[in-house]
């Protein structure tokens, strides 16, 4: 699972990266479900343009969907249409992860050498109930943590290769050889470290929450 992320990059280095302009950004260090986020999506043609959805879709009790485990979204008729239309890209520079049974220690991940990621995910369209304005939502694609991070959690985002965006993102590509695509990518070499549990509160948004602090889940030598 994926619960909260970080996009601590240069608006320069954005733009270079996933090849798209931005109008409008500023650094965010504890990005939660519910808040509206970036995605690097296709406008239909051949270039890239970016969305700002609201992480999380809708599910039938109210509830945001924020993940959607990769191995089954092809599978499942809820989800296929945003696998098939829906494929988009959400920038980050890591993600935070929760480990521990009673002192939940939280983590932030990211990786080695890599300051900007894709996490892959899938968007579509909804109406604001009260309003009926039109606005769009999203959710992050999951898989089986790698081994390197699985004593932390057991899933973790789905992450596009630069090498592989433009086939992610075409609409010209069927939805599973792009997911196959994506999934095929070699490992990436993560990293981790023990951070401050003020990130446990989306009100706290600053870089401090990025400062490694001695990990209280280690025994004491």
């Amino acid at each position: 699972m994926c619960g909260r992320f970080v996009l601590a990059a240069t608006e320069e280095d954005i733009e270079r990266t996933f090849d798209v302009r931005l109008d409008r950004f500023r650094p965010r260090y504890n990005i939660a479900p519910g808040q509206q986020i970036f995605v690097v999506a296709s406008n239909g043609a051949s270039a890239r343009c970016i969305l700002e959805p609201i992480w999380g879709l809708r599910r039938r009790d109210s509830g945001l969907l924020i993940n959607i485990r990769s191995e089954t979204i092809a599978e499942k008729p809820a989800f296929r249409r945003f696998l098939r239309v829906g494929r988009c890209v959400v920038p980050a520079s890591g993600f935070f992860e929760w480990s521990g049974d009673r002192r939940r220690q939280p983590y932030y991940i990211t990786a080695e050498g890599m300051p900007l990621l894709g996490f892959a995910a899938v968007f579509a369209a909804d109406n604001d109930i009260e309003t009926g304005r039109a606005y769009y939502r999203c959710a992050l694609l999951t898989r089986s943590a790698d081994s390197s991070i699985a004593h932390l959690h057991d899933r973790m985002p789905v992450v596009v290769p630069l090498g592989v965006l433009d086939l992610w993102l075409s609409p010209e590509c069927e939805a599973t050889v792009a997911l196959d695509a994506v999934l095929a990518a070699p490992d990436i070499p993560w990293r981790y470290y023990a951070v401050s549990k003020r990130v446990g509160s989306v009100a706290n948004d600053d870089p401090s929450l990025l400062l490694p602090i001695e990990d209280e889940q280690q025994p004491l030598l």
